[in-house]
């Protein structure tokens, strides 16, 4: 491959820490409790956002841009868990 400025070329790395790193992830993942965990934080998340949606009728963002939605997401968290253990406190 003739290049007009060979100074340009680009050099490719492996980094091999980083190879390590994913593989030992990868096998993580796979493992019988990777794939337990999985299974239960998907129905955790899932029960959550369908508890917001239908008991407190969250249907839709105020905001367009994503910074402004994360923000109001976080607010509607922070108020959410503050219900949440103030209604713990009184039990």
């Amino acid at each position: 491959m003739n290049s007009k400025d060979t100074e340009k070329n680009k050099i490719m790395k492996i980094n091999e820490q980083w190879e390590e790193l994913r593989e030992k992830s990868h096998a993580n993942i796979q493992s019988e409790r990777g794939i337990l965990k999985r299974q239960t934080r998907s129905i955790q998340t899932e029960g959550y956002f369908g508890d917001i949606k239908e008991n407190e009728n969250f249907r839709r963002f105020n905001y367009r841009s994503a910074d402004k939605v994360y923000k109001e997401f976080m607010l509607y968290a922070i108020g959410r868990n503050i219900n949440t253990a103030v209604f713990s406190m009184k039990n």
